[in-house]
């Protein structure tokens, strides 16, 4: 017999994708592409074009990893599990527990 977390589907799955796609990118391509740049630059170090499309790059690349994550957490198999260890969309103690044969 094994006890089993039965957590509420998650809704709006897209949205949530949404959000932290805005969540992440925005700080991201903030701080990659505008600031880190100006940064290097009034320390007197060579910026080149190629390194601000890296950076650019780069922010893109966290911010869809992001959103890829997000999304896997909506699963329902993945969100009873972060919900089994504090993490889920719903607070541990708004899960029903039920037992299985």
């Amino acid at each position: 017999m094994s006890k089993h977390l039965a957590v509420p589907e998650v809704i709006n799955k897209g949205q949530r994708v949404l959000r932290t796609i805005v969540q992440v990118g925005i700080p991201a391509f903030l701080g990659f592409a505008l600031v880190l740049p100006e940064i290097i630059e009034a320390l007197g170090l060579p910026v080149e074009s190629e390194l601000r499309l890296y950076l650019v790059g780069i922010a893109a690349a966290v911010t869809a990893v992001a959103g890829a994550l997000s999304r896997v957490m909506a699963i329902p198999a993945v969100n009873e599990w972060l919900t089994s260890i504090g993490l889920g969309s719903v607070p541990k103690s708004a899960a029903t527990t039920t037992t299985e044969e």
